[in-house]
Order: structure tokens, then sequence, then C-alpha cells
């Protein structure tokens, strides 16, 4: 078969004009990979700047909370240790047991720095000592501390932080009511509680978090104006005077925009500082945009710079293009003859194999593989040698001296199965005239074998058949006639002497007349056999009625026989016939096995329909005789009929079935029967 292409595979297929309107299209995607490659870099900057701000922002509010908590904590805790201090001066006083040294030492151990006792018109009566390192106490009235206590309107106040009556020291105090009337005023030197104010408050964090150089400002405001600021902020616009800080300052997320601050862009976030449920204030976050603008430089470089190398690339590829089209045409002609050979090969019914040099497989098509059942993979470049069963001297005779065959006939048994093969081998050759490979085509001969040998045993039963009723209905009349003139002479006729002997004689006769009748209707039967009675049914029913009839005759050979009943599908058979198939094999195999001989019998459900096996381990059959078993007369038995056998044949043929056998001299028999659906 010879394969065309047409002309335009051949052609080039790129003109001047295409080359330019692709070159224009590719103009056009750079400029706009461009412009969204920049669109995307911003957005993914903005983004980060986003996550970045929200994360500073949620880390200032919840640092300036936990703060603030933590400091009013610490005042708690000294404000309630303060007031402990007081009723135990207050429980002295009460026993009248206070004394400047008590006092002192009261001070001393609870790390006190004063405790005033003060009448009822807030005059000091009673205070401890001056501690080292500090300067001396004013006695002066504190009326002005000691009036909620004086007036009874409680009867402890916490004063709180308070600066010290001398120097620029703080103080932080409470005062709690005197029960003799008057108050005790106890205070603590506040200078480490503020100095862990300024080192862990919102001013320090906010200060700390500016210092980066990504952020321009950092400030706390409320709706009049500033709280806190980072350093170099002295003004901001207000609340009251932006309508974006006014809806901020009502929103419980993060708030973003872009505002201009000294002809600088800046990236500025805005959240609230919410503390137990009220809004102290807005913290307002402004963060630059350099990170952008770099970026957005460095777009445009690279945009300008790929530009110009896919232009260059662009014009290498197209003059590569209209190169080397010719040679694609004629790769894309190569490739398609490729795959209609390849196509062709691997859907033929024959199989194909081929060898190189090497002896190594370079082709093995699915006919192939179906034929010695083994996939492509685990066959392609190994030995040929792997083809067990296979004769391989076609393929190297073809190899080594270019021999080859044309439809040689030959047998093989490959994975345990007798084939019956027709083989051609043909070689291709090198540039240089040398063998490079060789392959065979290979035909399965094997069912056509089968069949044609099943055609021509029918053929020679029906012709032995009709032979029969021929010669049984020539044979019928005179036999008749002998067995009625045996019966006369038996009674009509009386010998003068022999008397027993010619009794014995004419009996002889009479039987052995009827035996030939019996003879003769067994090949009239076989000869026109009778129509099927046809009854749908299950056959395992059929072969396990057949077990039983010769279940006896088995144990009295002490031969066993083994069943296995697969479940099978109702088909139409004649009962009665097919009993009598079965029988005849059965019969056979224990006529066949030793004495403790084994028969085994199973059905099951194929793809061409049922399956009956019915094996023993019997003498076996010759092979020169294994061909001539189901032929009418024929036997082996010294008092067979040989009518047994063909009858079985007969049976399973007419219901459309097969019947194989496999035998071997020691090995025993197998009968296979195989009957459609």
């Amino acid at each position: 078969m010879k394969f065309s292409l047409p002309k335009r595979f051949f052609q080039p297929q790129l003109h001047s004009r295409e080359v330019v309107a692709l070159f224009c299209i590719l103009i056009i995607v750079i400029i706009f990979s461009g412009i969204f490659e920049l669109h995307g870099t911003r957005r993914e900057i903005e983004d980060l700047l986003e996550n970045e701000a929200a994360t500073l922002m949620e880390a200032i509010v919840l640092s300036g909370a936990n703060a603030i908590d933590a400091f009013d904590t610490i005042e708690q805790l000294m404000e309630e240790k303060l007031f402990a201090v007081a009723e135990m001066v207050d429980h002295m006083d009460q026993e009248k047991l206070l004394t400047v040294s008590l006092l002192d030492s009261i001070a001393a151990k609870n790390q006190v720095f004063r405790i005033h006792v003060r009448d009822t018109a807030g005059n000091l009566f009673l205070s401890n000592s001056t501690l080292p390192g500090h300067t001396g106490h004013s006695a002066a009235p504190v009326s002005s501390l000691l009036q909620p206590l004086l007036s009874g309107e409680t009867d402890r106040y916490a004063i709180g932080f308070r600066d010290a009556a001398a120097g620029n020291e703080q103080r932080f105090a409470v005062a709690l009511h005197r029960t003799r009337g008057g108050g005790i005023i106890v205070n603590v030197d506040a200078s480490e509680m503020l100095a862990f104010r300024r080192s862990v408050g919102i001013g320090r964090l906010m200060q700390d978090i500016a210092d980066n150089k990504n952020i321009d400002y950092l400030v706390l405001q409320d709706w009049d104006g500033l709280l806190l600021a980072s350093r170099g902020v002295d003004r901001m616009t207000t609340v009251a005077s932006d309508s974006f800080m006014q809806a901020a300052y009502y929103q419980s997320g993060i708030s973003a925009r872009m505002v201009t601050n000294d002809s600088s862009r800046i990236y500025e976030f805005i959240q609230p500082f919410i503390l137990s449920g009220d809004t102290i204030g807005l913290f307002r976050l402004g963060m630059n945009t350099d990170a952008l603008q770099q970026a957005n430089q460095r777009i445009q470089r690279r945009f300008w710079v790929m530009s110009l190398v896919l232009a260059l690339v662009f014009l290498l590829v197209a003059g590569f293009l209209v190169i080397s089209q010719k040679y694609q045409a004629v790769n894309v002609a190569y490739q398609r003859l490729q795959t209609y050979s390849k196509n062709i090969l691997e859907h033929m019914g024959d199989a194909v194999i081929a060898i190189d040099r090497q002896h190594r497989i370079i082709l093995f098509n699915q006919a192939a593989r179906r034929l010695f059942q083994a996939p492509s993979g685990e066959i392609l470049n190994r030995t040929a040698e792997l083809l067990d069963g296979f004769s391989l001297t076609p393929l190297y005779n073809a190899l080594e001296n270019g021999r080859t065959i044309f439809d040689e006939e030959m047998n093989a048994v490959i994975n345990q199965r007798h084939l019956v093969l027709l083989i051609s081998t043909s070689v291709l050759l090198d540039p240089d005239g040398q063998v490079d490979s060789a392959f065979a085509v290979i035909k399965d001969l094997t069912e056509k074998r089968i069949l044609e040998a099943r055609v021509q045993r029918q053929e020679k039963l029906t012709a032995m058949g009709q032979l029969a009723s021929g010669v049984a209905h020539e044979i019928r009349n005179p036999l008749n006639a002998i067995g009625m003139i045996s019966q006369r002479l038996a009674v009509e006729f009386k010998p003068t002497e022999d008397d027993a002997e010619y009794r014995d004689l004419t009996r002889t006769v009479v039987s052995e007349v009827r035996r030939i009748n019996d003879i003769i209707q067994q090949f009239l039967h076989f000869a026109r056999p009778p129509k099927l009675n046809l009854i749908p049914g299950d056959l395992n029913d059929t072969v396990k009625a057949t077990v039983l009839l010769v279940s006896a005759q088995a144990e009295a050979k002490n031969c066993r026989i083994q069943t296995d009943f697969q479940k099978l599908p109702t088909i139409a058979f004649d009962p009665n016939q097919m009993k009598q198939a079965f029988l005849n094999l059965l019969q056979n195999s224990i006529e066949a096995v030793d004495e403790q001989g084994d028969i085994q019998i199973s059905t099951s459900v194929e793809n061409r329909g049922i399956q009956i096996v019915i094996t023993d381990n019997g003498t076996g059959i010759p092979s020169e005789k294994l061909s001539k078993i189901f032929n009418l007369y024929f036997t082996t038995k010294p008092t067979g009929t040989g009518l047994g056998l063909s009858f079985v044949h007969q049976v399973i043929s007419q219901h459309n079935g097969q019947i194989e056998v496999d035998s071997a001299p020691g090995q025993g028999t197998t009968f296979t029967i195989f009957l459609p659906r």
C-alpha cells in the first residue's frame, strides 16, 4: 500500500504579512502583560502594606490596653497594701501603742515612705522618722485631702499620685479614717511605679514602632487634638475637620487611604482605640510608599528590557520558522505515515514480530501479544529467546543469511497450548545493503485446523452411518429368515441322534441372530438419531443423576469420583440423550482406571457457554489412536462395539456443542465438553 500526502504539507505556511501580524500581536501582549504586572505588583505591595499596618495596629491597640490594665493593676495592688498598713496603724492607735519608733518599724517592714497620723482638725501629731536619702517632711495641714474623711463622706480615700511636699519627687498615697478621730495618711515613693509606666507605656511603644524606616508617623488623637505622637509630629488634622476620620471613629476595624504629606505620598491607616467599651481616640499610622515607587521603576526597566529581548527573540524565531517549515512539513508527513503504519500493524489479525541484529525484539503488535499472552512492556527491547515454545530458527536464518520463507506451516507449544502456525519471514536492509532486522508474520491456524478436523470427523461419521444404515437394511431381511427357520427347526424337526447337541445349536443360532439384530438396531439408531426433546433445565442435575447411576460400579472397583459443580445458567437440552452421553464417558473412565483410581467431574461457566470436564488418571490413550476415538466402530476394548464415543460426539454436536479430548499414556484422559448458553 502506498501513501501520498497533499503538497501543502511541503510548502511554507508563514508569509510576511502573517509574521508582521504576529509581531504586532506580540507587542500588544507585551504591553498588556507589563501593565498587568505593574498593577499586580502594586496591588501585592499595597496588600503587604495593609497586612503590615493591620498587624502593627493590632499590636499597638492590644499592647496599649495591656499596659494600661497592667498599671491599673499595680496601682490597685499598691492601694490595697497601703490601706492594710493604715488599718494596722489605726489598730495600734486604738490600743494606744503608737510611737515614733513603732511607726518607723512598720514603715521599714512594709517599705512605706511616710505615715502621718492627724487629728480631727487635720493637724499632724505623729509621724515616722525621715528615711535615709530623703529630705524632711512637712507638717503643714492637708485638710483638703482629709476633707472627705473628716466630713464622714467615706472611711477610706485613695489619694493616688501627688507631688512631694518638698523637692520634685512623686508620692503615691492613701488616706484612712482614724477611729479616734482624724485620719491616717500612708504614702510610698512613686518613682519606680512611674518609671515602670514610662518603660511599658503606650507612648514608649509608639516611639519604638515609629522608629521603623517605613513609618512616617504614628499618633493617638481624640476628637479635639493630639494625645500622643511619634517624634517630629507636632500637629495633625483634627477629627472634627476630616469626614474620613469621623467615619473611622465610629468603626471597629481598620480604615486605609492614600494622602499627600509634604509633597510625598503616604499610605495612612486609621483604627479607633477602644478601652473598656469606650473610644479613647484614633490611632493614625502613616507608611511611606518608597517600596511601591521602587517596584514601579523596576517593572518599567524590566518591561523595556523584556520588550527588546522579546523583539530580538521574535526575529530569530521568525527566521527559524521560515527556514524550518519544509523540515516540519516532511516531519509531519513522516509522523503521519509512521502513525498509519503503526495503526495498521497494531490492528492486523496476524502476529508481527521483528528483531534486530542483537536478537532484541523491536516490534510486537497486539496480535502477537494475544498469541504469546504477554504485554509489550515486558517484551520490547528484550531478547527474542524469551518467547518460550516458539522456534526462532526462521528469524535467525533471515538475519544471518537473508533466507526468508513464505507460508511455512509449523507446530508450536506456547504457554502449554498446542498451536498450528503459518509463518512468513522477511528482512529490512540498511543504507549499506546489510541486513538490519528481520520480521515474521505469523498466522494462527489452530482453530481452523480444529474446525476442519471436526468437519471431517462429522462427514466421516455421517458417511459411516449412512453405510451402516444401508448394510443393516440388506442384512435384516435374510437375518430374520435365518432366525425364523432356526426356530422352526427347533420346534418341528427332531433328529434321530444327538438331540441335545442339536437343540444347543439351534438355540445358539437364534441368540446370535438376535444379537446381530440388536447391533443393527444400534446402527440404525446412529444413522437416524431421534429428534431432540429440548427442555429448559439445570445441567448440573443431569450430571449428578448420571454420577449416581455409576456410583455402585465405581465403588465395586474402589474408584473415587470427585465433583465440583458451579452454579450454571438455565439452558435447553435433551435430558435423556445427555444423560446417556455422560454415562458412556463415565463408564469409559471407570474401565480405564486401576483399583482405587480417581475421576474428577467439574462444571463451570465460560465465555463460550457451559463447560463440563471429566478427568481420570487411567492408562490414557496413545497419540496414534487419539484422533480415531470418535470414529464409528473404533474401539480399544476387546468386547467394545465402537459406538459409545461416536454416540457421545453425535449428541454433543446435535446440541451445537463441542467435545475435545486430551490424553497421553500413563497420564490419564480428560474430556472437555462445551455447550452454548
